[in-house]
């Protein structure tokens, strides 16, 4: 939002600069972007107004013509022009010899042989436009000799603003003036608004079929207008200051009240209505031409401004074209509305749109301002293009308005919520002076927030509200009351901090992705679709929420790689969202995802390079699993998922229940993402690494412990793991620790076999082992696996 500082003192005059003005509306809360010239600094006493006094054609030079111009001084000035549209009586911008404009020096050179005193200047030239047609014109009371810098006031200063959402009532001049009165204690000028007398019995009928969505409709018809009418330049160049090119008076009306008072308008063609007008819902397919040259095809849920046979506007973002004024245009229909803001939210970026009106309707417009704004706009009217004005027809459904809550406010809930003392005329003032009725109470106020301002809804908006105009930074610092608790945090809960910090000490770096991801590449890796696809997604490739992490790590991944870092291990921990079959609602689950890529160590002159394997990685996630009370529970099961390598994927498992997936990315996938090294992942649920291992003391045995060495032979569909656990159990609490320390294949040992070596080591606390009592425990093992697993002594 553009503000011209001229145009606010108008409605409030603080007695400070731009500067500190800016100052006092960010620290309230309206964030100032920058403040800037109007205009650029012109030499007042050679860049000036002229009238043109004659215009004769050049002898050598169709295109050329010789303007003789009054610029106040003594003798007119000959000056060779080549703008078309220069003509007898004209006032314009003349830069004289001397003056310095945008990239060069005006000086008076020969032009084909006619000699040139000056230069007749268009906006572009004076560096007010990107471009521009033709020389500058202004209106006829524009003194000759005056400089242009000075009539168009560029000393001016506009103060760009950076408003939240839920400040729509400050994009208007009016909500700015509010504001400003607030914080400076100075006087508000609310212009007076006269009702204008219809002079011509001319009115349309209106019908509003759908009230929820506007619950108000006001419209005028104003007949005998001249669209030749050129906009006063004070209009003019307010508008540009605001970001708006003047484009014709009507036009140029309705962009002006919407910019002062923060209503919306848009003037039709009255000859092209038919009968009346029915604000409405589309019907299904239902088309419409737009004034930016577009066709949209509508459906139920959007909202028309329609005559009785066809659809004239989309409601709140833009006019049709069949219905817009042109330069024949000598009747048009005036319209102010209020649209519901959740009806207009995302409608125009439905259509990839985005209008001032669909901005201001969005953030919420005062229902009661369009009365306000309709009588603003016809007086501008009829001062510039002249006409006669019709009745205004209102239509209205109160019901369906929005209502301004009554709010209790207590004086106890701002020194407890700020931790100051705001004394309670000071607090009456600001609410007053925000448009507020404030009714006093025992212990406080009674207070009914104006229908502009839809973000207060209770004290604590009050609060806020008292709070920034009053200043925050009058509110000293204090170190903020603690209660110490105790037993908050079991000690027997992991945090997803020890799993961060365990993950970092492994020699992982933290990566944090988007939970948006791009829809075709994660259903490329995944193998999967079915994703929760975003309504207004920020980019084309966030469009969907991400169903694992992995995506996300292997774009981190590819953007480390693409910087020549050869050795990457990340891990991220985040949410991940899906919907089950036939559920509405979406879930969410927390997981921690790891990435290796590159070497196992960083590199050094004591270790060969060595690439990174799917035991490193498993390595690391056992670790993790470690940290919890379930290691012991821990199962590795051979798996297979469209991301990873088949016959280098595994489910992990914890007491039966499946909680994630580790292995190598499938050479597939790696292609998506044009890396050529080998990569391995792994992603678990959070929920069921949530058990500590408390430390417990455990004494040290005084009696010696006794190893057994046992080599087996198995078939290459018998996993370690069962193998392990078989052992465990049969060797019963005398065994202390196993260990596999070799696994060999060969020829020799038979098709499909393998041999496994195990180092048994056997302990008693309370008393010397004897060898043959651990011999036939040893022999019970060999026994068992021979039985169950079809395992023989090797």
């Amino acid at each position: 939002m553009l503000i011209s500082q001229s145009w606010l003192t108008e409605w409030v005059a603080p007695e400070i600069g731009p500067e500190a003005l800016a100052e006092k509306l960010t620290l309230a809360g309206l964030e100032v972007d920058s403040v800037a010239h109007a205009g650029p600094a012109l030499d007042n006493t050679r860049i000036v107004i002229g009238q043109i006094v004659s215009v004769k054609p050049h002898a050598n030079a169709t295109e050329l013509r010789i303007c003789d111009v009054d610029v106040g001084r003594p003798g007119n000035f000959s000056i060779v022009c080549g703008a078309a549209n220069a003509k007898t009586g004209m006032k314009t911008a003349v830069a004289l010899c001397g003056a310095k404009l945008v990239g060069f020096s005006v000086a008076e050179r020969e032009i084909r042989g006619v000699k040139s005193y000056g230069m007749l200047c268009s906006a572009a030239e004076l560096g007010l436009a990107e471009v521009s047609g033709g020389i500058l014109e202004f209106d006829q009371s524009a003194e000759p000799g005056q400089g242009v810098g000075d009539y168009l006031d560029l000393r001016d200063s506009v103060i760009q603003l950076k408003l939240t959402p839920n400040r729509g009532d400050c994009l208007g001049i009016v909500g700015v003036a509010r504001e400003v009165s607030t914080l400076t204690n100075s006087r508000l000028n609310i212009p007076k608004i006269q009702k204008i007398r219809a002079t011509v019995n001319k009115a349309l009928k209106v019908t509003l079929d759908a009230p929820q969505a506007c619950p108000r409709y006001v419209g005028r018809a104003i007949t005998h207008i001249d669209m030749t009418a050129k906009t006063p330049d004070w209009m003019a160049e307010r508008l540009r200051r605001c970001g708006m090119r003047s484009i014709n008076p009507i036009v140029d009306v309705t962009n002006y009240v919407m910019y002062e008072l923060g209503q919306p308008m848009h003037a039709f063609d009255l000859k092209k209505i038919a009968r009346g007008i029915v604000v409405r819902r589309a019907g299904k397919g239902e088309k419409l031409a737009l004034l930016n040259g577009s066709t949209v095809a509508l459906d139920t849920h959007n909202l028309v401004i329609a005559d009785r046979e066809k659809s004239i506007a989309l409601a709140g973002i833009m006019g049709g074209a069949n219905s817009a004024i042109s330069e024949n245009t000598v009747e048009i229909y005036l319209e102010a509305a209020y649209f519901s803001s959740a009806d207009i939210r995302g409608k125009a970026r439905e259509f990839g749109m985005h209008t001032d009106a669909s901005h201001r309707f969005e953030c919420g417009v005062d229902s009661g301002l369009p009365l306000r704004a309709m009588e603003r706009a016809t007086r501008l009217v009829l001062q510039i293009a002249g006409g006669q004005a019709g009745p205004i027809t209102h239509a209205v459904v109160k019901s369906a308005l929005p209502e301004t809550p009554n709010i209790r406010f207590s004086y106890a809930e701002i020194s407890r919520v700020l931790g100051i003392s705001i004394p309670v005329d000071r607090s009456t003032q600001i609410m007053q002076n925000l448009g507020m009725s404030v009714a006093a109470t025992e212990n406080g106020w009674m207070v009914r927030p104006p229908g502009w301002r839809f973000d207060i809804q209770a004290q604590h908006d009050l609060v806020e509200e008292i709070g920034r105009c009053y200043g925050f930074d009058k509110v000293p610092p204090r170190m903020p009351l603690v209660q110490p608790r105790t037993g908050a945090h079991l000690e027997k809960n992991l945090s997803p901090n020890d799993i961060k910090r365990t993950l970092v000490h492994r020699g992982y770096h933290e990566a944090i992705t988007y939970s948006f991801v791009d829809a075709t590449m994660q259903k490329q890796l995944l193998g999967k679709g079915g994703a929760i696809r975003l309504a207004n997604p920020i980019a084309e490739n966030m469009s969907v929420m991400r169903q694992s992490l992995w995506p996300g790590l292997m774009e981190a991944l590819r953007t480390n790689l693409n910087r020549q870092e050869g050795r990457v291990r990340l891990f991220e921990m985040g949410n991940v969202f899906y919907r089950a079959k036939n559920a509405l609602k979406s879930r969410e689950i927390q997981r921690v995802a790891g990435l290796v890529c590159g070497h196992c160590f960083p590199r050094q002159w004591g270790i060969a390079g060595i690439e990174a394997d799917f035991y490193d990685i498993k390595a690391d996630l056992e670790s993790l699993i470690k940290l919890t009370s379930l290691a012991g529970k821990l199962r590795f099961r051979p798996g297979s998922h469209a991301a990873l390598h088949p016959g280098q994927c595994a489910q992990i498992h914890i007491g039966g229940q499946q909680i994630g997936l580790i292995g190598k990315l499938n050479p597939a996938q790696q292609k998506l993402y044009d890396i050529d090294k080998s990569i391995y992942l792994f992603e678990v649920d959070l929920d069921p690494l949530s058990c500590f291992v408390i430390p417990c003391f455990s004494g040290i045995s005084k009696f010696p412990s006794m190893q057994r060495d046992i080599a087996v032979l198995a078939d290459e569909s018998v996993s370690v793991q069962s193998i392990m656990d078989l052992v465990r159990a049969s060797a019963g609490g005398m065994l202390k620790k196993l260990e596999l320390f070799d696994v060999y294949r060969d020829s020799n040992l038979g098709k499909n076999r393998k041999s496994f070596a195990f180092s048994l080591t056997f302990q008693s606390e309370s008393s010397n082992l004897i060898s043959s009592k651990v011999d036939q425990v040893t022999e019970k093992v060999i026994r068992e696996l021979e039985e169950k697993l079809d395992v023989q002594l090797r």
